[in-house]
């Protein structure tokens, strides 16, 4: 079996866990900007240009297809045209190809330029000096440009309105880290809601049997919190946890009308290095013998780490949604504190604000109810879903 430099680990898991490592690095926010610019050239009746040299090519002229079958945008690649492609390089030479190109389809300030790249280009050590040379063109005319690229994102990186930059999960696996990430990227931004017009084909010949599904924050919610000058903080052990009494009969209630349970927490304190993860756990698998919950998922993280699962991102949903097929528009979170009620809103969910007081900020999304114990918000929520069946 192949190992890696270490001698231990299977290659195929240590290349995996590369992967994993870059995705979980990957900004969220940056292709969030994208997808967002996107709706804007479409809106605009903008055309969107790909280029894309090597396998970068091969990803342009995929992603052309996606962009103008699942998103609606007129998308357009210059290595899909063999024959002028050649010749340009033929007669007048590889630098000015793609600018060129870009010249003669009359690029406008309403286009978009998005660049497929390992290195991004750059004229010294001459490398893609077609994409410098391409970008310089779309930023003499106004167009915008957008980088999906790899390593430090070279020319790219430099000019581009926005760009995605694909982490560096292995000093010697650069290229082909970089060149998968570009279709993850171009793949989230066509299925994004802002983009997205048609379904894939799979998708619409067989549409998911999505579930739905109640959010629970841990603590104030489904055990009673440590309270300190106003502020909640979580139990220290098992032996300070204590469970609201009304948690079981409540939850009860839900999963008579079939709801999956899903607790999704924030522990920071284990990155800070205050709490073990081990109790953090051993508390998740007592309230799981004692409630009727499906799942726990819990961020270790601290702000700093920049994570998506630390509400108030929609990390845990997103992730419970994909694991279990859950309808989230049609799901809810119950939380106590601001940063539950804004991942809810965030993941698209329904919210129910139990207000208990704290002396904290106030979410920043309006919750669809507000209560003042985990009863009233079950009441409401089985009030809500049988209006909407």
């Amino acid at each position: 079996m192949s190992k890696t430099s270490q001698g231990s680990v299977p290659f195929a898991a240590s290349f995996l866990v590369e992967v994993a490592e870059i995705a979980r690095r990957l900004d969220a926010d940056t292709i969030e900007k994208v997808a967002a610019l996107l709706a804007g050239v479409r809106e605009r009746r903008g055309r969107l240009f790909i280029i894309g040299v090597g396998g970068s090519a091969a990803n342009a002229s995929h992603a052309v297809n996606d962009f103008r079958k699942l998103a609606g945008i007129e998308a357009y690649s210059p290595t899909d045209n063999v024959s002028e492609l050649t010749a340009r390089i033929n007669d007048e030479g590889w630098p000015s190809v793609f600018a060129a190109w870009l010249e003669t389809s009359r690029l406008q300030p309403r286009d978009a330029v998005l660049v497929f790249s390992v290195g991004g280009g750059s004229v010294q050590p001459n490398v893609s000096p077609n994409i410098v040379a391409a970008l310089d063109y779309a930023k003499s005319v106004g167009a915008t440009i957008i980088g999906v690229v790899g390593r430090d994102g070279g020319h790219t990186a430099r000019v581009a309105d926005i760009c995605v930059l694909i982490p560096v999960g292995h000093p010697d696996r650069i290229t082909p880290h970089t060149e998968a990430f570009q279709s993850v990227v171009w793949h989230l931004l066509v299925s994004h809601p802002s983009l997205q017009r048609m379904a894939g084909r799979w998708e619409s010949i067989t549409p998911p049997q999505l579930r739905l599904a109640v959010f629970l924050d841990r603590d104030g919610v489904l055990n009673e919190p440590v309270i300190r000058e106003g502020k909640p903080y979580p139990p220290a052990s098992v032996d300070e946890l204590q469970i609201t009494p009304s948690a079981a009969d409540a939850l009860a209630r839900l999963k008579a009308r079939e709801f999956l349970l899903f607790v999704v927490s924030n522990q920071p304190d284990v990155a800070r290095g205050t709490q073990k993860r081990e109790v953090v756990e051993e508390i998740g698998l007592r309230l799981r013998s004692a409630l009727p919950v499906d799942d726990i998922l819990t961020c270790f993280h601290d702000d700093p780490d920049a994570c998506d699962c630390r509400k108030p991102r929609p990390g845990l949903l997103l992730r419970a949604a994909s694991r279990y097929g859950i309808d989230l528009s049609r799901s809810y979170l119950a939380g106590d504190r601001w940063r539950d009620i804004d991942a809810g809103a965030n993941a698209g969910c329904r919210t129910i604000w139990i207000d208990r007081g704290y002396d904290e900020r106030p979410p920043s999304a309006v919750p669809d109810a507000r209560v003042g114990t985990l009863p009233e918000a079950v009441d409401w929520i089985l009030k809500n879903a049988a209006g909407l069946s």
